[in-house]
């Protein structure tokens, strides 16, 4: 199986890469700043660009995509494009541009959060952006074609991160070891249109 992780350094995708390649011949490791395979998810010509130097690929996982976090008060408009731009559009843009480059029966896996649906302080133009891909992946993983299959894990946070002993949104950390196993989860199962939700 050729995989592609894309935001291969940070805490939950460096532990999805990591995973992955012990299991799996062909995984590459996508990120900002690297040499090999850079990407800006915010650029719909850096994502392109990736593919284009790739072979064709059985799955794509996105874990890169940031947002403000501000109280309500302080949010400018602003605010909330930065999350908009890379968070929101960058997966959707990833979306239609990696399922010209998958297989047939492909998996494209997001990452959203426990901020779709539960309350945290300061998380309001976090948790809209991820409420707005849970939508689109309701309704797009209807229509994609060939049997490419679009689904999401929506994390909590994760323990080490975040104390073990405190909860956030309502909910006590995650392992990221049981993160990484809804990432897996989804590559070899036949769902689409499933937010995996680990909290």
């Amino acid at each position: 199986m050729k995989i592609l992780v894309i935001g291969a350094t940070g805490t939950i995708g460096s532990a999805v890469y990591n995973t992955l390649k012990e299991q799996y011949n062909e995984v590459y490791g996508a990120h900002r700043n690297s040499v090999s395979y850079p990407i800006d998810i915010t650029h719909k010509s850096s994502i392109e660009g990736l593919f284009k130097n790739l072979p064709k690929l059985d799955a794509v996982i996105n874990t890169a995509g940031t947002a403000v976090w501000k109280s309500f008060s302080e949010l400018s408009e602003q605010d909330y494009y930065t999350g908009i731009h890379s968070k929101l559009m960058g997966q959707i843009n990833l979306v239609h541009i990696a399922q010209e480059y998958l297989n047939d029966n492909a998996s494209i896996t997001l990452t959203t959060g426990i901020l779709a649906e539960h309350y945290e302080p300061n998380t309001t133009a976090l948790s809209f952006i991820n409420g707005a891909i849970h939508s689109f992946i309701n309704t797009a993983s209807n229509e994609l074609k060939r049997g490419i299959r679009l689904n999401a894990v929506a994390p909590g946070a994760i323990a080490g991160d975040f104390p073990n002993n405190q909860k956030f949104a309502g909910h006590f950390p995650v392992t990221i070891q049981d993160v990484v196993a809804c990432y897996k989860q989804l590559l070899i199962n036949k769902s689409t249109g499933t937010i995996y939700k680990k909290y």
